[in-house]
């Protein structure tokens, strides 16, 4: 028959929502007054909630909304960065701000006749601009 998710039995396959609606509905009929829902079904109702909304699957499973958005929660906490469950196709980069190249020119010229260019492309330098500027000025005195 159909893979029954218990405590001990954990599926290796995530299995969908009408799988794991039908295990909830064999366990009701089978259970005793009152007995608490098994903890791997309690996992396989967590599990479906990465494609599933947590409404959808308490309405489905018929389970307490809160009781199921409280596991949801906890789980994700413990969740590690990277794992099982977690989409390892997909890589962020943070380059920071984007780096478009720059292009300026600074054309100076003194009172005596002295003239200065500077032309700068690209973001980075070796050298103060501004300190090449007040060498030429002071020059001119």
């Amino acid at each position: 028959m159909g893979e029954t998710v218990t405590d001990t039995n954990l599926p290796t396959v995530r299995p969908t929502l009408e799988a794991v609606r039908n295990q909830f509905k064999m366990w009701r009929k089978r259970r005793r007054c009152r007995s608490p829902i098994a903890e791997g079904l309690w996992q396989a109702a967590v599990g479906l909630c990465q494609e599933h909304s947590i409404g959808e699957v308490s309405r489905t499973l018929r389970l307490n909304y809160r009781g199921l958005k409280n596991r949801v929660t906890r789980a994700r906490e413990r969740m590690p960065a990277v794992g099982p469950g977690r989409d390892l196709n997909f890589v962020r980069l943070d380059l920071g701000a984007p780096m478009t190249p720059s292009e300026c020119l600074v054309e100076m010229e003194s009172s005596n006749g002295a003239r200065m260019r500077m032309s700068f492309k690209g973001a980075s330098r070796d050298f103060d601009p501004v300190e090449l500027s007040q060498v030429f000025w002071r020059q001119g005195r």
